[in-house]
């Protein structure tokens, strides 16, 4: 039977509102006519009140043709309601009537709409009798967000005596992923290169669990978990899944294969050590057919780089003005710098500053924070300091007006006793900091070394007009965390406070960064390297 024309649905239906929800009445039962001053002008079909006296926009669509020009009406109607009838945003509702048919072309895009959009929508199949009349509705079910199978911080490195070895792990741990419920599984091939005769077992492989779809997943997996473990309060079926993948490889008893937990942020140390090699990548699920990503792609899912769960190594970009990215961009940013309490409330109260200022401009950072100066010191020194030191870069650059540069830095104050008596303080000998390593407690560890050093993580900020070049006119800002949280300090606005700032930051009147300090104390931090080196890279 082919619907009424839709004039004689309507008709029908506004006088029988009741079909679509309890409590339903027309404003009137003409057509709502909407011009405004803006130039666009229609009329809602049926303008009606529920009975909580919102106010209710409701499309009926009787034909797949006309049914793609629904979201644009309901949206158009609901904002000229709010302009040109003051009403409260949060006093509107939509609801789109279509033909039971029509919502295969309506079911997705409506979903979307629901669930970002600020009013609330609904969607209704309408349901006519034989004659064509009215009868009643169904509530649509909207589908839910999609699923997202990205990778999580659990990850875990296992190493095999030979290739073949490696192989035959990753069928078990296959066999498991599909066991549990299609898991998400991507890895790493990794083959010791130099130095062999260290390791017994030179074939690794550099484990990470994605997400786990809990409507897909075996029972165990939702429930089970007794904690705490890092990462996992988060993730509890991911961390069980890697569990139960544990414990399969270990009742396979694989000769000589050995395991060690791991975090994001370890396999870019693994690819930047000379004695180890990253041979490709392979995966499960939704990263089963790895040809779909680039290798970079692949390296930053491991690395966690994309979204800051590295908590070492972080670059993105947002505009304030896009509510959704400038949120994800903060959280990103703040992961990234776990451990490191000063640069976290730095550069949260600079964000928070500088927001409102940018407007339609973007605001840029670049985080390197490996919270662990002994291991920059051992890796480093004295060739490679430059690509493993700690920095923060930031740029916030509106469309007019003044541009905002940031730069974080580790300074030392000029006081603090010396590196060796330092480190021999805080870590007493080689195995106490292998010890701290495998626990993922040197972070704290290094906050005491810094301390005993006189080093603290300050911002140097310097505002100029935006596309002109540096000048002595530019005002230069210092940030400082003090008890009470971030402090900045103006040359321009308070030079007798950033004077007293600078001071406190300085060694004899001069900001002494890290990279300085070190080569400053060349000798010290070469007895340091000699005796440390010798041991991790032993093992």
């Amino acid at each position: 039977m082919r619907p009424p024309l839709e004039n004689v649905l309507r008709n029908a239906l506004v006088q029988n509102l009741e079909l679509i929800e309890p409590g339903l009445r027309p404003v009137q039962f003409e057509e709502y006519p909407l011009p405004n001053a803006h130039g666009t002008r229609g009329s809602i079909d049926i303008l009606a009140r529920d009975r909580h006296q919102m106010w209710v926009v409701i499309e009926l669509k009787r034909s797949r043709s006309s049914a793609r020009q629904a979201l644009h009406e309901v949206n158009k109607y609901t904002e000229l309601l709010c302009r040109e009838k003051n009403l409260a945003p949060d006093r509107i509702r939509a609801v789109i009537v279509a033909m039971p048919d029509d919502w295969e072309e309506l079911l997705i895009a409506v979903s979307h709409a629901a669930r970002d959009w600020s009013h609330d929508l609904r969607g209704y199949r309408l349901l006519l009798d034989n004659n064509g009349t009215p009868i009643g509705t169904e509530r649509v079910e909207l589908l839910p967000r999609a699923f997202e199978p990205r990778i999580t911080p659990i990850h875990n490195l296992f190493f095999f005596v030979t290739e073949e070895q490696r192989e035959q792990g990753w069928r078990i741990i296959s066999k498991v992923a599909d066991e549990l419920g299609a898991l998400d599984l991507l890895a790493a091939d990794l083959d010791r290169v130099a130095e062999k005769h260290y390791i017994p077992a030179p074939f690794g492989l550099y484990l990470a669990i994605g997400r786990v779809n809990e409507e897909l997943a075996a029972v165990d997996l939702l429930s089970g978990y007794d904690g705490p473990e890092p990462f996992a309060d988060e993730h509890q079926a991911e961390y069980l899944a890697l569990c139960e993948i544990c414990n399969r490889l270990a009742r396979n008893k694989l000769r000589g294969m050995n395991m060690e937990s791991a975090r994001p942020g370890l396999l870019k140390n693994l690819r930047d050590d000379p004695n180890w090699a990253i041979q490709g990548f392979r995966g499960t699920g939704a990263y089963d057919v790895t040809a779909a990503f680039e290798e970079q792609d692949l390296f930053r899912f491991l690395t966690g780089d994309e979204r800051g769960d590295s908590q070492i190594l972080y670059t993105g970009t947002a505009s304030p003005q896009v509510a959704s990215r400038w949120k994800a961009f903060r959280q990103e940013a703040r992961q990234s710098l776990a451990g490191n309490h000063e640069w976290d409330s730095l550069v949260a109260g600079w964000l928070d500053e500088v927001g409102p200022k940018v407007g339609e401009g973007d605001v840029g950072l670049h985080v390197y924070n490996p919270c662990d100066l002994l291991q920059t010191i051992i890796h480093g020194w004295p060739d490679g300091l430059e690509n493993l030191l700690p920095m923060v870069m930031g740029e916030a650059v509106p469309r007019h007006g003044l541009r905002h540069s940031v730069r974080g830095a580790l300074c030392w104050n000029g006081r603090g006793m010396s590196l060796p008596d330092a480190v021999r303080l805080v870590y007493r000998d080689p195995l106490f900091l292998m010890s701290n390593m495998y626990a993922g407690a040197v972070w704290e560890r290094d906050r005491e070394l810094l301390d005993l050093l006189g080093l603290h993580y300050v911002l140097l900020e310097k505002i100029g007009p935006v596309g002109s070049r540096a000048t002595v006119a530019d005002e230069h800002r210092i940030w400082i965390h003090q008890d009470q949280g971030a402090r900045v300090y103006s040359s321009d606005t308070d030079p007798r406070g950033y004077a007293q700032a600078y001071a406190t930051i300085a060694a004899d009147g001069e900001i002494v960064s890290i990279g300085q300090y070190l080569n400053r104390h060349s000798h010290e931090v070469e007895l340091v390297a000699r005796e440390y080196r010798a041991f991790t890279h032993g093992v």
